[in-house]
């Protein structure tokens, strides 16, 4: 089962992950820096637009840890690389487009569905709108409960299925091949062992979610919880030329632990991703083993053939070549 084998070669494509963190910062700052200039450009002709761009962007920015990660992880298992390292960056941006459209389709239909389900008027709409952001989905789930977490729920599983769906095709984009050996072909595979791919999706997202008060946890259970919390009073009235001079030990493990599960929350997508691909292409080999050894057993009766038949079959050959020439004069 996918989803069992994933858990522990996570932890195979963790460290590999953590090696490489540097130039995943890199990776991360051209996309960065490429969102920066087109959201630069758009935001006095169109705020609206700046921000759907800010969307695509920050997608695209948790797509690239995946198909690094998978590439790690599809490396290990002795795959052919087909592109550069440099090479990702489009297919992040490419498949966070995707992804941010659709999930902004999911989230604009969520919300029009709620408007309509509640009777809100664009008034009611805008006195919620001038609340604080975290006021403001409270307000909106208090309204109506049912309809508000029923939506919320659906919403997201539709955005984490759309995740899991996209899996096989980032492993394809990661190497720049497909499981039949060919050049990547954009959303190849799309879907593929979806079922499989979902929980791991999950679980990776809830764990992303509950990192701080995992590691809030851990850290208690190491009775660094009383000095972690000191340690958070006194960095919160440090500035920040100060800053590295009142880390302590406490903070030290507290960021060495959240850093460690956030990138192994990456790294679940990234092992399923790996083992769905790898499958595939033992399926891709299996196939090509098949034909090779019909194709040798034919050639193999035909060389056995009495010669009678053989001359038999070489007339007939060259009757259908003579027919053929005549067709075209």
């Amino acid at each position: 089962m996918i989803f069992l084998r994933a858990i522990p070669f996570s932890l195979n494509i963790l460290w590999r992950l953590a090696l490489v963190f540097p130039f995943l910062l890199l990776g991360l700052a051209v996309v960065g820096g490429m969102a920066a200039i087109v959201i630069l450009a758009t935001a006095f002709v169109a705020p609206i637009l700046s921000l759907i761009i800010i969307v695509f962007f920050g997608v695209a920015a948790s797509i690239l840890p995946t198909l690094i990660g998978t590439r790690l992880g599809l490396q290990a298992r002795r795959v052919t690389l087909r592109n550069s390292a440099l090479g990702l960056v489009i297919p992040a941006i490419g498949y966070g487009f995707f992804e941010a459209v659709c999930a902004l389709c999911i989230v604009f239909f969520g919300m029009a569905i709620y408007y309509f389900a509640t009777g809100l008027t664009l008034q009611d709409l805008n006195l919620i709108a001038q609340m604080e952001p975290e006021f403001f989905f409270v307000q909106l789930l208090s309204l109506n409960p049912v309809i508000g977490w029923s939506l919320v729920l659906v919403g997201g599983a539709l955005i984490l299925s759309l995740r899991a769906a996209l899996l096989m095709p980032i492993a394809g984009a990661s190497i720049g091949a497909d499981p039949s050996g060919q050049g990547h072909t954009p959303f190849y595979g799309f879907g593929s062992d979806f079922w499989a791919l979902f929980p791991l999706v999950i679980l990776s997202y809830v764990g992303s979610a509950l990192a701080v008060p995992l590691v809030v946890a851990i850290c208690s259970v190491l009775g660094l919880g009383d000095n972690l919390a000191l340690a958070m009073d006194g960095l919160a009235g440090v500035g920040s030329s100060d800053l590295i001079s009142a880390l302590q030990v406490e903070l030290v493990v507290f960021a060495g632990l959240l850093f460690v599960i956030q990138l192994w929350a990456f790294s679940l997508q990234c092992a399923g991703a790996t083992l769905v691909y790898l499958r595939y292409i033992a399926h891709e080999n299996a196939s090509q083993e098949a034909l090779d050894t019909t194709l040798k057993q034919r050639l193999t009766e035909l060389s056995e053939e009495p010669p009678e038949r053989q001359t038999q079959r070489d007339d007939v050959m060259a009757l259908v070549r003579s027919r053929m020439n005549k067709n075209k004069n």
